[in-house]
């Protein structure tokens, strides 16, 4: 127990301090980053932040998850006795929330243009409206991989990290009455996982929430203003879309070969083909988040309700 404290407090730790570094970045180059008070040089300076802000976010969830799976069963000399492999499990997770945390502090350092800043439209967006069918992709994705953990973990043996073999009678009459195979997500897994995957929906939920609810990036037309909030969107939706999915389908696939070797032919394939389905829908979904919609041209900004002039 003392192991894992310590192994949780160094994870944490250094996560932390990812975090606080890149978003040290992005305070900077908001910061730096005055653009003349027209339509044009705002929008073009809010798209940059944006995309440093992906690129950023990226970066250390990449770097934490790959610091994860790289130790395997712990950090230097802790050791998850216990658990093996779970760190490497939970790395794709833990990546994903630190991407999360770049991107929310990207949304509370946009760029402001230099002398009086000009009126931005008062619209509220919604999360629904944002989230769209990317949200509910998250949403299908964390409720099917925590109904495949409980099952896992239901199904598990003693140990919790193997499948109990299939006793056929041609098995029995060959000598051969029990065994188990693994490793397989018994609840030693499936626990931390699930608690897991809930954190980067909730995150993600919360981060989406910041999205819709900012204030507009001063000097940029409404429809400007929708495409950047459409864009944060995209990039936090396709971060954790690629943590979850691409967590729940390597355990389905861990699983399947389990139960494939264990005799439990027709739910080791089913597993197997369901990983692979939400693995690849998962990679397909993170991979679009990534490509530039069109915008619309700058020009000038059209009537509306505005808010007072600010400095």
């Amino acid at each position: 127990m003392a192991a894992a404290a310590a192994l949780g407090l160094g994870l944490v730790l250094a996560a932390g301090l990812v975090v606080a570094l890149l978003a040290g970045v992005l305070v900077a180059a908001g910061r730096g980053a005055r653009p003349d008070d027209t339509p044009a040089a705002t929008l073009v300076a809010a798209r940059q932040h944006a995309a440093v802000a992906a690129v950023l976010a990226l970066a250390g969830g990449v770097v934490v998850a790959l610091l994860l799976v790289s130790q395997g069963d712990g950090l230097g000399p802790v050791r998850l006795a216990g658990v093996p492999g779970l760190p490497a499990a939970l790395g794709p997770l833990a990546g994903g929330l630190v991407a999360l945390a770049v991107l929310a502090a990207g949304e509370r350092t946009w760029p402001r243009p230099v002398g009086t800043v000009r009126t931005a439209s008062l619209r509220r967006r919604t999360v629904a409206e944002l989230a769209a069918r990317r949200g509910r992709l998250l949403g299908g994705t964390t409720a099917l991989g925590l109904a495949c953990l409980a099952v896992f973990a239901l199904t598990a043996d003693a140990t919790g990290r193997a499948v109990p073999a299939l006793i056929t009678s041609e098995a029995v009459a060959q000598g051969y009455g029990g065994g188990a195979s693994g490793p397989y997500p018994g609840a030693p897994y499936a626990l931390p996982l699930g608690a897991g995957l809930l954190a980067v929906a909730v995150v993600a939920g919360v981060v989406l929430h910041l999205v819709a609810r900012r204030p507009a990036v001063a000097g940029t037309r409404e429809e400007d203003d929708l495409a950047l909030r459409r864009t944060s969107a995209r990039s936090v939706l396709g971060v954790a879309q690629l943590a979850s999915g691409g967590t729940v389908g390597v355990v389905l696939l861990v699983a399947g070969a389990a139960l494939l070797r264990s005799g439990w032919l027709l739910g080791g394939w089913a597993a197997v083909a369901l990983g692979l389905a939400v693995g690849l829908v998962s990679l397909g979904a993170a991979a679009t988040a990534c490509i530039p919609r069109p915008a619309p041209a700058p020009g000038a900004a059209p009537a509306g309700p505005r808010a007072g002039a600010q400095r």
